[in-house]
């Protein structure tokens, strides 16, 4: 082939090649840590409005704009809930100020019945000043509970008031666009340094 019907050729294939080479510059092949859910597309997280442990109302889509780390657990637990709010935690004071204001930790009780907002606000915010805990009605939580596969039952039954809750150890997170994204099933947040891999790039999406 003549030199110039080759520079020709090349010229003329030069904005394909571009395109490729921005596709695969530009598409995000970030490998996370935490369990991807097996939709082809993100979905939008199931809603839900709680009270706060402050007294005021929230609703999940007041955390839009911001990565959404979600866990069910109650005050009383002995080991897996201060354990992942721990690790938590960890991942949480690992990010920069900034990076902070757009991350918002919930813990949704599932022992409404005892962990009242002023138990719920010592307790989370022990963990972190900034963390939410979210109650509600017995029926609202279960409603929650059910919306997101999350199991929860009282056991070691010694009274009304005094008994455990066997519950699913989950930790749900959603991107800034209110669509749930990962989730960590129990001890799986204690790698920190891949979990808060994982926030950064919930964070660019």
């Amino acid at each position: 082939m003549p030199r110039r019907a080759i520079w020709i050729t090349l010229v003329a294939g030069l904005p394909l090649l571009l395109a490729i080479a921005a596709f695969f510059l530009t598409r995000d092949t970030y490998q996370p840590y935490g369990t991807r859910l097996l939709n082809i597309r993100p979905v939008e997280a199931n809603q839900f409005t709680l009270t706060a442990h402050n007294g005021s109302t929230k609703s999940l889509s007041d955390f839009r704009g911001k990565v959404v780390l979600i866990f069910f657990g109650f005050v009383n637990c002995p080991d897996v809930c201060p354990t992942t709010l721990l690790e938590i935690s960890k991942v949480y004071k690992a990010l920069t100020p900034r990076e902070q204001e757009r991350v918002q930790v919930l813990l949704i009780s599932v022992d409404p019945e005892r962990d009242t907002p002023q138990l719920l606000e010592k307790y989370v915010t022990f963990f972190g000043s900034t963390f939410l805990g979210l109650t509600g009605t017995p029926e609202q939580i279960a409603e929650v509970a059910k919306k997101y596969g999350v199991f929860y039952q009282k056991s070691a039954i010694k009274s009304s008031t005094e008994y455990n809750v066997d519950h699913t150890a989950t930790v749900f997170a959603l991107d800034p666009k209110g669509q749930l994204r990962l989730i960590y099933g129990s001890g799986k947040a204690a790698e920190t340094e891949r979990v808060l891999q994982d926030v950064r790039w919930l964070l660019r999406g």
